[in-house]
């Protein structure tokens, strides 16, 4: 019951951070999407706009990315309460692993957020390049769609490049060593491929191989995090068998 307790208080605590950041998001929100729009007004050709198709879409357009907005901005004050929830239960190691991990997690995410909108201009200027073989057609995008589909690209992104972190974890337990990852790397693009097509919103090539050849390489990067990850359980071991010996 006590531990009941203590998540139904910081579950009422993340609840007001979220709010709270709605709130200053709501403020900030026009400048966010002059941010977000850049890739494709840079990109777009003559006589192409952005037009809302229903009365109540810049409203809810608003809405929706202020929500994003202000959990991105309140994350770290949820990251606190799921962490003072969840310290008190893990070893000390636990503990220094994770504050080892959470900084090179967080790095890894906006730097798959960051590539995600570098590469968004070039991606629309491949989408846009088949407009020329419909002459009579004329682009009006509705902004709460191509808005959505920015944030849902460099959020995949992000989540992309959290496969290190992951195979760090499976190493840590033992379920990833460096040299299972180097016999079956093959079989490891196939499944990154996959999961580069289930992340991408639009599903297209360019988006995938994108998303897929970071991937790949930080896949290869991963064997020598695990590999040191490894090399010290290993060392770990041998140091408690002489100790035993001894």
């Amino acid at each position: 019951m006590e531990h009941l307790e203590e998540l139904r208080k910081r579950i009422f605590r993340a609840l007001v951070y979220i709010i709270l950041g709605w709130v200053v998001a709501f403020a900030i929100t026009p400048y966010v999407y002059d941010f977000l729009a850049g890739p494709l007004l840079r990109t777009m050709p003559a006589g192409a706009k952005f037009v809302f198709t229903h009365a109540t879409e810049p409203f809810f357009l608003k809405f929706k990315l202020a929500l994003v907005l202000g959990l991105i901005l309140v994350m770290p004050l949820i990251m606190r309460e799921v962490w003072g929830f969840i310290a008190p239960g893990l070893t000390k190691q636990e503990k220094r692993a994770v504050k080892l991990i959470a900084p090179f997690s967080a790095f890894l995410f906006f730097s798959g957020v960051a590539l995600g909108y570098y590469i968004l201009p070039a991606a629309f200027k491949f989408f846009l390049s088949y407009l020329d073989d419909y002459p009579d057609a004329q682009l009006l995008q509705n902004p709460a769609q191509y808005i959505m589909f920015v944030v849902k690209m460099m959020f995949a992104f992000g989540l992309g490049f959290q496969m290190p972190v992951v195979l760090m974890f499976l190493a840590q337990v033992g379920l990833a060593t460096p040299e299972s990852m180097w016999k079956y790397w093959r079989h490891a693009i196939v499944i990154i491929g996959f999961l580069a097509a289930l992340l991408t919103p639009s599903g297209d090539a360019f988006s995938m191989l994108a998303i897929g050849l970071p991937m790949v390489f930080l896949y290869f990067l991963s064997i020598l995090l695990v590999g040191r990850i490894a090399k010290k359980k290993r060392r770990q071991q041998a140091l408690r068998v002489e100790t035993k010996q001894g």
